[in-house]
């Protein structure tokens, strides 16, 4: 087994690992981590399905990842200082 295959398995099993323990936090505490597990899932879906280029389209998800947690932090800053 290649280098590249151990890291997406072991890529896997972290986004397995989130979206196990994002459940049981949603279940059992509050609903707030739900988007936690959606974005697990469909990394871990990525992940299985990318084979051939892996760093490559890693980086592209990571690039895509780091937009969507920009707008998200630019919508948080919006809605906490909102005028009323």
């Amino acid at each position: 087994m290649s280098s590249e295959d151990v890291i997406v398995y072991f890529t896997a099993l972290v986004a397995i690992g989130i979206i196990v323990v994002g459940l049981l936090t949603s279940i059992l505490h509050s609903m707030i981590i739900v988007p936690i597990v959606i974005i697990g899932i469909i990394l871990s879906i990525l992940v299985l399905l990318s084979r051939g280029n892996f760093p490559h389209k890693i980086e592209n998800i990571e690039k895509v990842c780091f937009v969507i947690t920009l707008i998200a932090i630019i919508c948080s800053f919006i809605l906490l200082y909102k005028p009323m």
